[in-house]
């Protein structure tokens, strides 16, 4: 998902540069940065919480970005140490090395170790719990893109509507002289609010599918993870340990 994250970013910064770097018709002048700042000033009032939507989509998305990795959930290489500790019977290394790590999957493995002499049904179920009690919190993390891809059309719309409810009053004044000119400043405030409105809900949308869908993905890395680590350490050496142990427990009973 990350890769394709790279390549959606690339894509837009590509049509971005081609948009702006697109030279002009004759006759026409290039488009400016002035121009841009007077575009955003024609949408009138309705530009601030549009813009205000804009800054907080672009902080969530930056957010989640850090945040929601593989490195955090599951460590490469988290699983294979702890294989390795297990075969040689050091399960105080395997809770260190999940402490350490302080991730979903340390968390997850760190209920396989302490709990081994319990049936492997149990064990998994717990250790899935708290693998998915970790991970839905970034589910949760979410959301407030999806608001933002909610409410950013309706400002869009609020503003159009403000913007064509002006040009109608101006039209009532004028009767039927005066010069249309007068209603290029509502006409680009209906128009540069839904557009904008439009790109944010787009933005927004597309981030949090793309979160979402990687948030997902993560959840079934860590439950197939568990799954394997369950059934090679209790149907193998998990079963032999327990069996060991229990036959010492019952020598030390008898005796």
């Amino acid at each position: 998902m990350s890769r394709f994250f790279f390549i959606a970013l690339a894509l837009f910064g590509c049509v971005a540069a081609i948009a702006a770097g697109e030279a002009p018709k004759p006759g026409e002048e290039p488009f400016t940065w002035e121009d841009f700042i007077s575009m955003v000033k024609a949408g009138g009032i309705t530009m601030y919480p549009l813009g205000a939507l804009s800054i907080g989509s672009l902080a969530y998305t930056i957010e989640r970005f850090l945040r929601l990795s593989k490195g955090k959930l599951a460590p490469s290489g988290l699983s294979n140490r702890a294989r390795e500790l297990w075969d040689r019977k050091d399960f105080e290394g395997i809770i260190k090395i999940c402490k350490d790590s302080k991730s979903a999957l340390g968390k997850a493995i760190l209920i396989l170790v302490n709990y081994r002499g319990l049936p492997k049904n149990e064990v998994q179920a717990s250790a899935a719990d708290v693998a998915n009690a970790e991970l839905l919190p970034h589910v949760r993390a979410c959301k407030p893109l999806i608001i933002i891809a909610t409410v950013a059309p309706l400002l869009g719309l609020f503003g159009t509507i403000l913007g064509m409810i002006g040009a109608f009053r101006k039209f009532r004044l004028l009767g039927e002289s005066g010069d249309p000119s007068v209603f290029a400043h509502n006409i680009s405030e209906a128009l540069v609010t839904a557009a904008t409105g439009l790109i944010i809900a787009a933005w927004s949308l597309f981030m949090y599918h793309v979160f979402k869908n990687r948030a997902l993905r993560l959840g079934d890395e860590l439950e197939a993870e568990i799954n394997t680590l369950s059934l090679e350490w209790y149907l193998g050496h998990g079963h032999a340990a327990g069996a060991t142990t229990g036959s010492a427990a019952a020598t030390e009973k008898k005796a």
